[in-house]
């Protein structure tokens, strides 16, 4: 009975993983309103029926399609915790390993960022309620600890100086640096300067700035 328990749960969540699979996927390439559960259900090779038994809603299937990939970008991109010498470093070199992971996204995880702004956009639109957002929101705030923790370091050993809190830097470095990576991801070929190198150049620019405007 175990055993049949056991590879019941393993076959519900291997269908479950298929059908996020390719709800990102499409959600990536065509947008998440332009997305229907009947396309994902045949991508997926399922019916339309099994998408709703694993998920309520289109927009509980787009949530957790951003909780499972907020997690992976972070454990290639923002995890820190293995980086040889990190612990070490000053609160302005763990700052800077940060901010490089930050500039890592940008330069690797474009469909990621896209995905960030449509979710966004898709929220705005239909509502969604902030409880059903939680755990999408527990992900984005994973970055908090470390960034926090490397600007409270960083005061206290000298190599930064601020008159705010470490809680109130830690906001607007990430609105700063995630809202300008998010608005050339998702339109940033309208502008010439925002092409290719252009819009990572800016990147590298504001991520500059904001640090030099830390330091001692």
């Amino acid at each position: 009975m175990a055993q049949e328990t056991g590879t019941r749960k393993r076959n519900m969540e291997y269908r479950a993983r298929k059908i996020m699979d390719a709800a990102l996927e499409l959600f990536c390439e065509k947008g998440i309103d332009e997305t229907s559960v009947e396309e994902i259900a045949a991508k997926a090779g399922v019916g339309s029926a099994t998408v709703y038994r694993y998920f309520e809603t289109k927009a509980e299937l787009a949530i957790q399609c951003g909780v499972s990939y907020w997690k992976q970008v972070a454990g290639r991109c923002l995890d820190m915790s293995g980086r040889d010498g990190y612990a070490d470093m000053n609160g302005m070199g763990q700052l800077e390993c940060i901010m490089g992971g930050m500039l890592s996204i940008f330069e690797h995880e474009t469909g990621f960022l896209k995905y960030l702004q449509e979710f966004d956009v898709f929220v705005r639109r239909y509502g969604i309620n902030v409880e059903r957002l939680r755990e999408y929101e527990e992900c984005i705030m994973s970055l908090k600890p470390p960034v926090i923790a490397a600007l409270s370091k960083g005061k206290a050993d000298g190599s930064m100086a601020f008159e705010w809190s470490a809680e109130e830097v830690c906001y607007s470095l990430a609105h700063s640096v995630f809202g300008l990576m998010k608005k050339l991801a998702w339109n940033g070929d309208l502008l010439k300067l925002d092409k290719a190198d252009g819009g990572l150049l800016q990147v590298r620019i504001t991520i500059a700035l904001l640090l030099r405007g830390l330091k001692t």
